[in-house]
């Protein structure tokens, strides 16, 4: 079964590659700092990462490039903003428009929205690298592309791009339908604004300067921006390359082997940035991988819809390594990320970590698919089994506890307690898995008070005033004798049945009976680990009653 795994089949044909290039393999990622980059732009980075992993499993040299685009233009003023605390901020009207002034300028020369870093670039590549920081992340090379101008890294890239003007011109034109004879593959800075929404006129290599024109542009063919009218004349450092050549010079610069890139890119720059790979720079494209868009709760990411998340709200609610494992899953489909329902994931986590240790049965196929999935959630694996409690427990505990939520030891150790009850521990718990035991409790608490409030319940103190019918009088009469001889879950669970064979009650009418008496409503959580929670004394007080 070796190379199942996604990763590891690309990491396999990056090595076959770099050994007949003579080379390093060199997976990389890049992003532009127009706000923090949200978890969509996360599979840029995660997806490149596990295969730089899975070469080094695999005996060969790789390093793992990350790139900043802090040249390109700043095209809008988001409408919330992330600080350095990973908070997001809405920004006010006014807030907005002192920043519509930089609009067009490159993120390097836009001030910070916060005033805690040097530009606006600056601020937000950090919220982006703290983000993977967080994630166990930090064996990576990271570059921004104003500090590679400046040290001439893009010289070579800028004078093949121009010497070649004509076949740039032919090959931009395969692609574009809107590029014309006298397109030049390059935007200079306006000295007099700070632009860079340029438009150059001519080039002289022998001098390095570029004159141009700073007139009105349209930026990613909707947003427009008006030039200062200048026509100047300026270095061919104070500029940038057009992106579509920027991309693969950037390949070429870091002698890329692997990279990633969302569907967006696969059907426009990849493709151009193949041809100028090869025709331009006279060299071999990455090998790609393709993701599809990312869902949120079943829709598409939008600021409108404030579905925008970025990695630090991720790590409010879910360790770094269940967050991790959601991006080794294959992304030939389109992901969904159920927030609501974040429980999910996290139990898919833990059926990997189980299988991983032998606990859990799987097939050939998905114990090998699964144990590479853990291997890589993880930045290091544990020598046995972790105490992991189920997200559902924690839920039960939040609700029911909630007013001893900060007496730490008494939660971890009813949490203990209930993990016995449903058979998911034996024996003594350990440092470790006490805390991580009180570590998933918070990040649970923190779900539900942000995205699940309908999961939030309040036991009742005292029963509603009920009709009750003499078989549903028989029946709570049974549960109440039960659940003081009860020691187990599975022992309850069956109860519930033998009860309701016994009273002649339907085992539907007695559910909604008692979720009634404890919490008012029709329904809830499963029954027996509730009662559990709650605690069978209270429990057999508000059947008495009722």
């Amino acid at each position: 079964m070796q190379n199942v795994f996604w990763a590891d089949q690309l990491a396999a044909r990056a090595i076959e590659r770099a050994r007949r290039e003579g080379r390093i393999v060199t997976c990389r990622s890049g992003a532009s700092p127009s706000g923090a980059k949200h978890i969509g732009n996360m599979f840029d980075v995660l997806k490149s990462y596990f295969v730089y992993k899975a070469v080094l499993r695999q005996g060969y040299k790789a390093r793992m490039v990350l790139t900043s685009d802090d040249r390109d233009p700043l095209r809008k003023i988001p409408d919330r903003l992330a600080g350095l605390d990973g908070k997001l901020h809405e920004l006010d009207k006014t807030e907005k428009e002192k920043f519509e002034h930089y609009i067009g300028f490159p993120y390097f020369n836009v001030p910070d929205p916060f005033g805690c870093c040097k530009s606006w670039a600056e601020h937000f590549d950090r919220v982006w690298t703290d983000g993977i920081a967080a994630l166990g992340i930090t064996d990576i090379e990271i570059y921004n592309n104003n500090s590679l101008y400046i040290d001439g890294k893009f010289r070579p890239y800028i004078k093949i791009a121009l010497e070649k003007l004509e076949k740039s011109v032919e090959v931009m034109k395969r692609f574009q339908k809107n590029i014309k004879n006298d397109f030049i593959p390059f935007s200079p800075i306006c000295e007099n604004c700070g632009r860079i929404t340029t438009t150059p006129i001519s080039f002289d290599l022998k001098n390095w300067t570029i004159k141009y024109v700073c007139g009105e542009k349209t930026l990613s063919g909707k947003y427009k921006v008006k030039g200062c009218g200048k026509k100047g004349e300026t270095s061919l450092d104070n500029g940038k390359l057009t992106w579509r050549f920027e991309w693969p010079a950037q390949w070429a610069m870091f002698e890329t082997t692997f990279e990633p890139f969302g569907k967006e890119h696969a059907e426009g720059s990849w493709r151009s940035g193949q041809a100028i790979a090869k025709e331009i720079y006279n060299i071999e494209p990455p090998i790609p991988h393709v993701y599809e868009f990312l869902l949120i709760d079943g829709k598409k990411m939008a600021g409108s819809l404030g579905n925008v998340y970025i990695t630090q709200q991720m790590l409010e609610i879910i360790e770094p390594e269940v967050f991790r494992f959601f991006y080794t899953k294959k992304s030939k489909k389109q992901r969904d990320l159920d927030i609501k329902h974040i429980n999910r994931l996290v139990n898919d986590f833990d059926f990997a970590e189980r299988v991983y240790f032998g606990v859990e049965k799987a097939d050939e196929r998905e114990r090998a698919n699964l144990t590479r999935m853990y291997e890589l959630s993880m930045t290091k694996i544990p020598e046995r089994l972790p105490v992991r409690i189920p997200y559902r427990l924690c839920s039960l505990i939040v609700n029911v506890y909630q007013n001893n939520l900060y007496d730490r030891e008494f939660i971890i150790d009813k949490a203990i307690e209930l993990m016995k009850s449903s058979e998911l521990v034996k024996g003594d718990v350990g440092d470790e898995d006490r805390k991580r035991i009180c570590r998933r409790i918070a990040l649970t608490k923190r779900w539900l008070d942000k995205y699940a409030q309908e999961e939030k319940i309040t036991v009742n103190e005292k029963p509603p005033k009920l009709a009750l019918a003499e078989k549903e009088i028989k029946a709570l009469k049974m549960l109440k004798k039960v659940l003081g001889k009860v020691k187990t879950e599975t022992e309850l669970y069956n109860e519930f049945y033998n009860i309701c064979e016994s009273s002649g009650l339907d085992a539907k009418r007695f559910f909604t009976l008692v979720y009634k008496i404890l919490i008012s409503r029709e329904q809830g959580p499963r029954l027996a680990p509730f009662i559990f929670a709650i605690g069978k004394d209270k429990v057999r007080k508000l059947l008495e009653e009722a």
